[in-house]
């Protein structure tokens, strides 16, 4: 339900210094929820709307979350051909899950209403970060909402600045100071999100991060709850509505479900609500609205306990010898789960009509479909229930580990012959294939987005088809979960790998999932260190990933390592932790529950910590230390410096002449700013010669240089002018050809003529260079000067008609205007 409001509200909260706004009731007024946040000149629009009905047939919470980063906040115009933006970019895609994350659990249980929450970035100044205000945005927006969101949530960033702590730094000093990129997101009472990249961050200085950003959390949330009081709207499902409903027309809908079954109740949902009329105001819909819901609730939470007593009582045995079934393979496990609940839902012996009557006076004998549904849900959080309780309470995993035990690990390196690097990495049912590619600094990723990063020299992909779970299913590119897990592993590797000055590749991974069951993303890590080292790249440290999960019931918790299948969606923390023996790299967290102190946290993360080494050690097994050499398939780089002046000798008019070395020496040639030329072969003699041609190409001309099978490019009476390289010519005088006279230069050499020839004067000065001949090539042979000689005595006389230079030097320039200087003279 939209309706436009003019209520116009603003809040500010002051966050590492830096000040917060909220705004709403300006802008999108038909929006349910609409927040303006702003810090610096960084300003996002957060908009929240959803249906007032559930979807049907939904069995999920069908909420989206969508981020638009528009170039014009940043004062850009998008690249390609359509000048527009188009798919979201990697970031804003990251930027929509660490969203959705921490709010998709904050909703009345069994809230089935479509919701979407939109982020709009309209100025961005590049200094404060934008994705911390939009989730602060969303969150507000949703509490404004008449939506019955659960919150509300705060963000912050935590880096670490000159070796301190610090909340929200800017853009440049998080792009200066790589130590720790920390995102968390929390509620007044707890953390519910964490996210960072860092480069070997011991568990207590993190620990000390999360401490800090929750009580920046704390005043971000209390900042909202003000906003809410000024302008937030009536929610439709309110707590106190519910009660009283619960106390009206609880024993009404109890009876009729007694003596009618599930389905009559409907009809005392429909009596208890109030009818509108034509005179109905505002206040009315809304209170219709807010009873319609409250009865649903009531009724859906009467309907599960009716069944949920009979089911417990009749089967709880079977579902709990169901538990151990976690043990056995897919097929099997599957097999016996869909036997028990086909039994359930078949003789389940209910205290109710569980169909319409087959005639009079008797009883009906099938179930409808309500009731089935109903049935299967109650065996399904009764499962779920003893499933918790053996893991938490019992301690014991369904799979029958200890809570530190970590599943069979296998690990081989080499698996692909043709890629540059390979590994795979095998951990129990969940199973990655890593395959690295090395390519040339010109083919690292160009990125166009509101972000500071220009171009990416490292990037990890993950792939996610729907055979590695038994499935089939549409392979139309990444999703966003792909691009999440890949980014997340990429944070993972990312300080280890060797800045471009000391390993100049662009280094790209795709890590293909063939398997899984629990945490692939963590596989990911290992298969792609395997790989790096595989190949040959010198990586600080290797890497190792593990996925943590919490189960508490009460007083009773149990952290559990390298979790899987029921342990990952039956918990209620997901810790995803990767590093080196010498800290934290990348760590994700997702919390469902509050209760989770910072000594169950410093607990897990030191499980964790156990975890990474064991795993390092049987990753090493396989491959002891990176490769002293690359892989023969993967190309070579060489690198030569030029006088930065000569870079457009390098390049040629319109790229001609770097294309022609690329072609000759069949490399590929990248050139920087400083003169640093990289050239990339897989075959090490072709990047000699090509080293050898630029060396050439660029090297000045010096008395004694040789020069071989030079051409003669143009004749003049007093002698020739010889192409020593492109761009530079000397001049081969008539005195110098041999020992003896020569009347005219067209006697022994003519325009077209190859020739050897060696430099014997060098005038810097004047841009002259006097050439000395060696010998002349003819008809696949050569002629020596004193031949040459031989033939000018016999040649006819010619009339003079220019004046001969004194010396040995020419008017034709070397260096790059050479050429040019050539040109001129052909003209004059």
């Amino acid at each position: 339900m939209a309706i436009a409001t003019e209520r116009q509200a603003d809040v500010s909260v002051t966050i590492g210094g830096r000040e917060i706004t909220f705004e709403t009731g300006k802008l999108a007024k038909q929006a349910d929820g609409a927040v303006v946040v702003r810090s610096g000149d960084t300003m996002v629009l957060a908009t929240a709307q959803g249906r007032m009905e559930p979807r049907e047939g939904a069995d999920f919470f069908p909420l989206t979350v969508d981020v638009e980063e528009r170039m014009y906040a940043a004062g850009k115009i998008p690249g390609g051909f359509f000048k527009r933006e188009g798919r979201p970019t990697e970031r804003a895609i990251l930027t929509a899950r660490m969203i959705d994350r921490p709010i998709r659990p904050l909703w009345p249980k069994g809230y089935k209403n479509e919701t979407q929450v939109i982020c709009t970035v309209l100025s961005a100044d590049l200094i404060t970060a934008h994705d911390i205000l939009c989730i602060n945005g969303a969150s507000a927006a949703l509490m404004i909402s008449p939506m019955p969101f659960i919150g509300p949530v705060g963000a912050v960033r935590v880096g670490i600045v000159d070796g301190e702590l610090v909340v929200n730094p800017t853009l440049p000093e998080v792009a200066e100071n790589t130590e720790l990129d920390l995102i968390v997101v929390g509620t007044l009472d707890g953390l519910t999100m964490v996210e960072a990249g860092a480069n070997e961050v011991p568990e207590d200085k993190l620990l000390e991060a999360l401490d800090l950003a929750h009580e920046e959390i704390k005043k971000l949330c209390e900042a909202q709850l003000d906003l809410q009081r000024q302008a937030g709207k009536a929610k439709w499902l309110d707590n106190a509505v519910t009660e009283e409903i619960e106390r009206e027309n609880g024993d009404a809908i109890r009876d009729r479900i007694k003596s009618e079954g599930l389905r009559a109740a409907d009809a005392a949902v429909e009596d208890a609500l109030p009818a509108l009329s034509m005179e109905s105001t505002e206040e009315d819909v809304l209170l219709q609205t807010q009873r319609k819901m409250s009865l649903a609730t009531v009724l859906e939470r009467i309907r599960l306990e009716t069944v949920l007593q009979p089911v417990r009582e009749q089967f709880e045995s079977d579902l709990r010898a169901l538990t151990d079934a976690e043990q056995d393979s897919k097929e099997l496990k599957s097999a016996k789960r869909q036997l028990l609940f086909d039994r359930i839902i078949d003789t389940v012996q209910l205290p109710f009509p569980v169909g319409p009557s087959v005639g009079e006076g008797e009883a009906a004998t099938a179930k409808d479909s309500l009731t089935k549904n109903y049935v299967k849900r109650a065996a399904e959080a009764i499962y779920k229930d003893l499933v918790r309780r053996k893991i938490a309470v019992e301690k014991n995993r369904p799979d029958g580990r200890s809570p530190e035990e970590i599943r069979p690990i296998m690990c081989e390196v080499g698996v692909s012959p043709r890629t540059h690097g390979s590994g795979l990495f095998t951990r129990g049912q969940t199973q990655i294939m890593s395959l690295l590619t090395l390519g040339t600094a010109k083919e690292g990723q160009r990125i166009d987005d509101l972000s500071l990063e220009t171009d990416r020299r490292f990037m990890h992909h993950y792939n996610f088809p729907p055979y590695s779970v038994g499935e089939t299913g549409f392979m139309r590119g990444p999703k966003r979960r792909d691009i999440g897990h890949g980014a997340l592993a990429q944070r993972a590797l990312e300080a280890m790998i060797p800045p471009a000055a000391d390993f100049p590749y662009t280094i790209r991974i795709v890590s293909e999932t063939l398997e899984s069951n629990g945490s692939s993303s963590m596989g990911s890590v290992c298969g792609s260190t395997l790989a790096l080292m595989d190949a040959g790249v010198p990586i600080k440290r290797p890497v190792s990933g593990i996925a943590m999960g919490l189960v508490k019931e009460g007083d009773d918790y149990v952290i559990l390592t390298d979790i899987q299948g029921a342990e990952d969606h039956l918990g209620d923390m997901d810790f995803k932790v990767a590093g080196t023996r010498d800290g934290i790299t990348a760590l994700q967290m997702d919390i469902k529950i509050t209760g989770v102190t910072r000594e169950i946290m410093q607990n897990a993360l030191e499980q964790a910590k156990q975890a990474r080494s064991t795993i390092l050690d049987k990753m090493l097994e396989a491959i002891p230390e990176v490769r002293s050499e690359l892989n023969v398939n993967a190309p070579r780089i060489s690198t030569v410096k030029i006088d930065q002046e000569k870079i457009g000798m390098v390049i040629g008019k319109g790229g001609e002449t770097i294309r022609s070395l690329e072609s000759d020496y069949d490399v590929q040639i990248d050139i920087e700013e400083d003169g640093t030329i990289l050239i990339y072969a897989t075959d090490g003699t072709k990047a000699a010669e090509a080293i050898a041609a630029i060396e050439s190409l660029t090297k000045e001309p010096e008395v004694g240089d040789e020069f071989h099978n030079a051409k003669v490019v143009k004749t003049t009476q007093f002698g020739a002018f010889v192409e020593l390289k492109k761009g530079t010519d000397g001049l081969l005088h008539v005195s110098n050809v041999g020992p003896g006279r020569v009347g005219h230069i067209e006697d022994v050499i003519n325009r077209g003529d190859i020739v050897d020839v060696t430099v014997q004067e060098v005038d810097k000065a004047r841009g002259r260079i006097g050439l000395k001949l060696i010998q002349k090539h003819e008809n696949g042979s050569t002629v020596s000067p004193e031949e040459l000689i031989e033939r000018a005595k016999n040649a006819p006389p010619r009339e003079r008609t220019e004046e001969r230079p004194r010396g040995g030097g020419g008017d034709r320039r070397g260096g790059r205007g050479g050429r040019s200087g050539g040109r001129d003279r052909e003209r004059s």
